[in-house]
Parts: structure tokens; sequence; C-alpha cells
């Protein structure tokens, strides 16, 4: 026989063709979310340095509630929602301390809100990367299951024909390698897309991490000028 993957196709049994859909289906499904992802992290990533060039200005002219309108031009910014809220938080406790009500703690309202945003933004750019981990971790066991199958069809044809030769179990020993080098094929390039993927998920909370502290930076201090014109 021919050993092309079309041949070794038509002489799979049903669990072997199983085996090759399944590896099929994870390998699509892989791509499909890494392309997905990459330019989910170009947009973010796009979007926030526009957002942070914006920020600076906005927050040297003291006009916090700029900062909040503007997130809303960068949707898919995680510093852009994140710095947002924590605003929104400080604007509404100023509000609250201007109106007379005491106990505001402003810093904290906005710590809190940063860090909570954060970690939300922080799940949405994950999203799926468990999935990919999982076809890395599980691909090549499918592929052995095949092997497995593969291996037990060609001891069966020995013993149905009587014959130990080459021809009697060659297409059964085909589709058992074919089975591992699928899985393998799989696999080898989910995990390296999943490690470089969540490189990237590390750098953008690296940036929203520095943006974040940047703000509360700027709060406390323009706090303390603002005791000490007070004085």
């Amino acid at each position: 026989m021919s050993f092309s993957f079309i041949e070794v196709w038509h002489q799979a049994g049903v669990i072997g063709k199983s085996v090759f859909v399944l590896l099929a289906l994870m390998s699509i499904y892989s791509l499909g979310l890494v392309v997905e992802r990459l330019v989910r992290y170009a947009a973010a990533r796009r979007e926030s340095l526009a957002y942070v060039a914006g920020l600076h200005q906005a927050l040297d002219q003291g006009a916090l509630e700029k900062t909040v309108s503007e997130a809303q031009r960068h949707p898919r910014s995680p510093v852009a929602q994140v710095v947002a809220a924590g605003m929104k938080a400080y604007v509404a406790g100023l509000q609250q301390a201007a109106a007379g009500r005491s106990g505001v703690d402003l810093v904290e309202a906005l710590d809190r809100s940063l860090e909570r945003v954060r970690d939300r933004q922080v799940a949405v750019l994950k999203r799926g990367l468990s999935g990919l981990a999982t076809i890395g971790s599980t691909a090549p066991f499918v592929g052995l299951f095949g092997t497995v199958v593969g291996i037990i069809k060609a001891f069966t044809s020995m013993q149905t024909t009587g014959s130990g030769g080459l021809a009697a179990v060659s297409g059964d020993i085909a589709e058992a390698l074919v089975a591992t080098g699928l899985g393998l094929f799989v696999a080898i390039p989910a995990v390296a897309l999943f490690n470089y993927l969540t490189t990237r998920v590390d750098d953008l909370v690296v940036d929203i991490n520095d943006v974040s502290g940047e703000v509360v930076a700027h709060v406390l201090r323009s706090g303390r000028e603002t005791k000490a014109a007070g004085a």
C-alpha cells in the first residue's frame, strides 16, 4: 500500500479515524485561538499606548474626568479600563469629601478599584489560554491512544491471517505511527504558543501595574501639594 495520509485514512478503523478527527479539531481550535489572542493583544498594546499618552497630559492638567472619558475611546485597552475605574472611584470620593462626608479614604478607594478591575482585565487577557495548555498536554496522549489502537489492530491482523509478514500489518503500523506523529504535531506548537502568549500577557500586566502605580503616585503627590498649599 501507499503510505500517504489518504491511504492511511482509508485503512484506519473507526477508532483510528476518530483519533485523527479529534487531533485535527484540536489543531484548528489552537490555531483559531492563537490568531484571536494575537489580534487582541496587539489591539490592547496599541490602544494602551494611545491612552497613556493622553493620560499624562490629563493628569498634569488636573482634568481627572478626562482620564475616564478617554478610556471609552479605547475599550480594548486594559490599562485604560483599569485606570478609568480607579479614577471614577477617586472622583466619587472627592465629591463625597466636598459634600462634607467624613471618613472617605480616597487613596484606599482608588487602590481597591484599581486592584479589582486589574484582576478582571488579567482574567480577560488570559481567556482561552487554559484550553491551549490543555491541548498541549493532552494531544500526545490522544496520539498515543491512536498508536495503541493501531498496534492492537496489527496483532489482530497477524492472528487472523496467521502471517507475521510486513504486508499483513503495514497498514495498522502506519496508522499507529501517524497517530503518534499527529499528536506531537498538535502538541508541540500548542505548548510553544502557550508560553509565547503567556509572555505577552505578562508584558501587558506589567504595563497595567506601571501605569496604575503612576496614577497612585500622582494622587498622593497632589494630595501632599494641596495640604502644603492649605497650610
